[in-house]
């Protein structure tokens, strides 16, 4: 019986030793990140890719280093796992190796090369985009299908290597690479590249790159670079020949005028001789759009069609020809645009009708605009203002409410000049922070666009 009880005992023992160290080879071995760190060079691959996948999720800046020196290795996982990590990290260390990763025989490489370029520039230490649009970095992909609507800010120096890199890429026989490296250049507003942008839009056969070097020449805001986009007009894909009107519209590129005239004028007179009347179509936005691209435009040749248009049933029609009216200016058509604004029931078209007035000499329809300007129609309005027009905002940032106040700041930041300085440091002491805050960054791109000129 002492036997059995014994041998009972040392049993249990053993089972208990047994399953405990069974459990503990289960759970995850804690390691340090001096030894992640170190693993980067361990002889096992294995290793060093777990190390610098850890190290990335953890977003370790100490290893940027480690992990550059990774980005060379022979093994094209590992440099993949290293170029994934220091995007995640995303340190300003890392921009050389970037440039160079995207002379990466691996297609993968190269695209965690331009993501990483971008990050660099558009993303700071806790994630917020510094152009203005709040999401974390993680949670957004930069290089995203759809428009991609950021934009590196004006006082922002980017390094002309990454430029330079992601301007070759646009030559790149693989398409997803080349439509990368097109939306990183309008990101970047990389104005020095353009002739390599031009010369790519000659020669893409791709109807998703070409859209998007579109874009990228709209971003950098050239209109004499606009003229490359003029042929595109009469491209067969919606998509690009939609782009190409918009951005030539939105640039004011003049030489493409005769050609969207010609489109937008033969649309209209087909149609009456086919019916014997324009008929009314919330389908037809190709004349729209055309007509939008000639508002943008405002050329004096336009008047008479911006008159005839203003007469529109359609809402978006009489907007869009006050509009072409304001950014012209003739002063003799007050009369009529005054009289077609106490009658319009749009409020739209009233405000693009305000906006006319006041180019045409009304300065008392400048309030109007400026009241909306937490709206996007009158917030776009005013960034279109030159700067003496600016400098006319300057005391409606004493009586205006606060989101306008906010507002008016984003706009003279953007399109103002050192007039404006006296006015904003009295606001950067404003006790309300986000006031504060939205003074102090109107004021680094007034400096920063100051110090660029």
């Amino acid at each position: 019986m002492v036997i059995s009880r014994t041998f009972f005992c040392t049993l249990i023992v053993c089972l208990t030793a047994l399953i405990s160290s069974s459990l503990l080879a289960q759970r995850p071995q804690e390691v340090s990140v001096d030894g992640l760190i170190y693993d980067l060079k361990h002889p096992d691959n294995d290793r060093r890719k777990r190390a610098a996948t850890a190290l990335g999720q953890s977003k370790v800046h100490q290893a940027v280093p480690g992990l550059i020196d990774l980005t060379e290795d022979r093994d094209a996982s590992l440099r993949l796992a290293a170029a994934k990590a220091l995007v995640r990290i995303n340190d300003t260390r890392a921009l050389k190796a970037h440039v160079r990763m995207t002379r990466d025989p691996k297609k993968e490489i190269q695209k965690k090369a331009i993501e990483g370029i971008i990050k660099i520039y558009v993303a700071d230490e806790k994630g917020g985009f510094i152009s203005g649009v709040k999401k974390l970095a993680d949670a957004v992909n930069p290089l995203r299908d759809d428009y991609n609507p950021l934009l590196v800010e004006s006082y922002v120096p980017v390094s002309q290597d990454a430029k330079d890199a992601l301007a070759e890429l646009l030559f790149s026989p693989e398409t997803g690479i080349r439509k990368d490296a097109a939306v990183a250049l309008g990101i970047l507003r990389a104005h020095s590249t353009l002739a390599s942008i031009q010369q790519a839009l000659s020669l893409e056969p791709d109807n998703g790159v070409k859209t998007e070097l579109i874009r990228t020449i709209y971003k950098i805001g050239d209109p004499s670079a606009g003229t490359a986009v003029i042929p595109l007009v009469n491209d067969r894909d919606k998509k690009v020949h939609d782009e190409a009107i918009f951005t030539l519209g939105r640039l004011r590129v003049s030489e493409a005028l005769p050609l969207l005239k010609e489109l937008y004028e033969s649309g209209v007179e087909e149609r009456r001789k086919i019916l014997g009347f324009v008929p009314v179509s919330g389908k037809d936005n190709l004349q729209k759009k055309l007509l939008e691209a000639l508002a943008f435009i405002g050329d004096p040749s336009c008047r008479d069609l911006f008159l005839s248009a203003l007469e529109d049933s359609r809402d978006s029609y009489r907007l869009l020809a006050a509009e072409g009216l304001g950014r012209i200016g003739d002063s003799s058509d007050i009369t009529r645009v005054a009289e077609k604004y106490l009658r319009e029931k749009s409020s739209k078209a009233k405000l693009g009708m305000s906006l006319a007035l006041y180019r045409m000499g009304r300065e008392e329809h400048l309030i109007e605009v400026v009241n909306s300007s937490d709206k996007d129609q009158a917030y776009h309005y005013l960034l279109e203002f030159n700067t003496s027009e600016i400098r006319e905002l300057y005391p409606y940032l004493l009586t205006v409410e606060h989101p306008i106040r906010l507002r008016l700041l984003d706009i003279i930041g953007l399109r103002g000049d050192s007039s404006a300085v006296t006015v904003i440091e009295n606001l950067m002491q404003s006790t309300n922070p986000e006031l504060a805050s939205a003074a102090n960054l109107a004021m680094r791109r007034i400096q920063g666009r100051e110090a660029s000129d």
